[in-house]
Parts: C-alpha cells; sequence; structure tokens
C-alpha cells in the first residue's frame, strides 16, 4: 500500500478512521465512555490536536486511510494533549467531562517529554479491517525513516500496552508507567537518535 502525506482535505477521513481504530483503546475509552461523545469527539480531534501537524505536512496516511500516522517535527507547536485536559476537565458540557485525574496524568506523561529537538508520534491508528497485515509496521518504516535523516530522538506516549512490543521493535524504550487514581496507564518511550545508513 502506498503511504502519502495528508493534508487538510484529509480531516473528515482521518476522524473516521480514528472512531474506528480507537473504539477499544483502554485509555480513549476510559476519557470517552459514552459512544456518542466519543463518536463525536473523533471527528474534532484531528483539528484540535494536530492542527500543527497538519500544516506541517507530517500526516502519513497509507493506502485507502488504512491507517495513518501524526507526527510533530522539531520546532512544530507540541501536541496540545496538556492544554486540552486543563480546558475540557474544567468546563462541562451537558453530556460530557473529562475525568479529574486527566489533566494531572497528561502533565505527569508531559515531564518524561525531551527537551532538546526531536520528532514527537502523536498518534498512530490503524483500521481493524486491516490490523495484523503490517500496516503500522509500514507506517512506523516509513516515517522513522524521516526521522533518521534528521539524525533526531523519537519520542510517543502509549496509551495500550498491546501496541508496546511493535513500538519496541523499532528502538523505543520505555521510561515509565504513569497512573493517576483510576486512570489506564500512559508509556513513555523514546527511541534514541540515529543517522540513515547512507
Amino acid at each position: 500500500m502506498p503511504i502519502r502525506r495528508g493534508d487538510w482535505d484529509d480531516e473528515e477521513c482521518m476522524g473516521a478512521l480514528l472512531s474506528v481504530s480507537f473504539v477499544d483503546d483502554p485509555f480513549v475509552r476510559w476519557l470517552l465512555p459514552k459512544s456518542r461523545d466519543f463518536l463525536l469527539d473523533s471527528k474534532k480531534h484531528p483539528r484540535r490536536a494536530y492542527s500543527a501537524a497538519f500544516d506541517a505536512g507530517t500526516v502519513y496516511v497509507i493506502g485507502d486511510f488504512a491507517g495513518a500516522a501524526v507526527w510533530l517535527p522539531p520546532g512544530a507547536k507540541k501536541d496540545r494533549s496538556e492544554a486540552i485536559a486543563q480546558t475540557e476537565t474544567s468546563v462541562a458540557t451537558e453530556s460530557q467531562i473529562f475525568p479529574p485525574e486527566f489533566q494531572a496524568l497528561v502533565s505527569q506523561s508531559a515531564a518524561y517529554c525531551p527537551s532538546d529537538p526531536h520528532w514527537y508520534l502523536g498518534l498512530i491508528a490503524v483500521d481493524p479491517a486491516y490490523r495484523g497485515h503490517g500496516v503500522g509496521t509500514k507506517l512506523l518504516e516509513y516515517c522513522l525513516a524521516v526521522v533518521d535523516r534528521d539524525g533526531l530522538p523519537a519520542y510517543l506516549e502509549s496509551t495500550n500496552k498491546a501496541n508496546r512490543s511493535l513500538y519496541r521493535r523499532f528502538g523505543f524504550q520505555e521510561l515509565a508507567e504513569v497512573r493517576v487514581g483510576l486512570s489506564p496507564p500512559r508509556f513513555p518511550m523514546l527511541r534514541p537518535a540515529r543517522k540513515q545508513n547512507v
């Protein structure tokens, strides 16, 4: 399957992909246990959290949205998870408010984020219909080649224990298991800088 750069025209498809690929993610469903809230949030999450990646051209789509990876390059505005946590936990809507532990969980996880220049993997999503076919592997291979051309480290925060073995295969090292109250764990992971073989 070919991999291409995504752009703002892909926003709706990205929201649809998130709605199917994160339906069983322990962290996301802890945040959004109600089906309606989960589906509505999936549509707005790409713009709310990853505008900087769309603007930078560092959203990567494989096939006809079999999967996608959202990266923030060095110097790009960071993932807005912390700002979202502060807003969403303080402003209730009629149907939804994020758990009170969310803000502390995101803040404690962010403490492991490198201060030096690095690439940040905001999310990788694979349509369940394509799981087990190497889609996530192909996305990581492709994107980490871009990272390695820069000779910089890569950082992510895994929200699903099942994904950590894939990240480890690509050289990511687990820094911590972060949990607050009844929250599911987040796993900050760092891949040290590598130079691409020439």
